[in-house]
């Protein structure tokens, strides 16, 4: 089912996305390149590729990349488009949560691995760290982001409030609002509100998400939790784009121990 979302949504997400949304853009690449820290030459995995927008601008940075997908029809995409850029980025259609495919990229040949907005999409993270801990070399790192395991889940939601104070001025406030968090949840959703398949999202809170790492042996040196900057229009929405103190997404840099 998780395949089959994503191969159905493949075309409609590169058409919609194509280099970059806000929540990208402004949040995710500059905490991600903070984090990867990478230098020219440097081999990097990414894992999850989509249509390859994070392999370009590592590759545009001097790094040598590899790239994967379960989706055949976000490879193709992402091959085009890399094509299309004169990147030459190596791409292959692999299963995130199959160990002997991920075994195939080489031990020991990475020095980054990349997992962008990628955890909360797979049923079972075990598979891939542990072959993190495999494929990175000495002194590599993985750095992945989510969607806040606190704040942005299926079981939140935002909203906006406007009243009149004492003084007979409107007053705005936007909130988010939790009703679950601790119990880790399987849920049908929508990234973007009219792409044409729901797809799964499997939501962990922050001691089964960081603990999987943990449990095999990494330990996590950095971490940001990005959020947009104060919206200073006079009718904010609810978003968070009008919550800057409620983030978004996470984003964590973890290291074999």
């Amino acid at each position: 089912m998780n395949r089959r979302a994503w191969e159905h949504n493949a075309s409609f997400w590169d058409e919609t996305l194509q280099e970059g949304n806000p929540t990208h853009d402004l949040l995710l690449v500059p905490a991600l390149r903070r984090l990867l820290d990478l230098k020219p030459g440097q081999e990097v995995l990414d894992v999850a590729c989509g249509n390859g927008q994070d392999a370009r601008w590592i590759a545009r940075l001097g790094a040598q990349v590899t790239a994967f997908d379960f989706a055949r029809a976000s490879i193709d995409r992402a091959i085009a488009r890399s094509q299309e850029d004169g990147l030459a980025i190596a791409f292959h259609v692999l299963d995130a949560t199959d160990p002997d495919q991920l075994a195939k990229l080489g031990a020991g040949r990475f020095d980054a691995i990349l997992c962008n907005m990628v955890l909360m999409d797979i049923p079972s993270i075990g598979p891939l760290i542990d072959a993190s801990a495999r494929l990175l070399r000495a002194g590599g790192r993985l750095v992945f982001s989510v969607t806040h395991p606190c704040f942005n889940t299926a079981l939140a939601s935002q909203g906006v409030e406007r009243w009149t104070n004492e003084g007979g001025r409107v007053q705005t406030r936007v909130w988010t609002k939790v009703w679950g968090y601790k119990t880790p949840s399987i849920t049908e959703g929508v990234a973007i509100a009219v792409q044409p398949h729901v797809q799964l999202y499997f939501d962990r809170p922050l001691d089964v998400l960081l603990g999987a790492f943990f449990s095999r042996g990494f330990v996590m040196d950095a971490l940001d939790e990005p959020a947009f900057p104060e919206d200073t229009s006079q009718r904010p929405s609810p978003g968070f784009a009008s919550l800057p103190e409620i983030p978004p997404v996470l984003v964590a840099r973890m290291r074999p121990a």
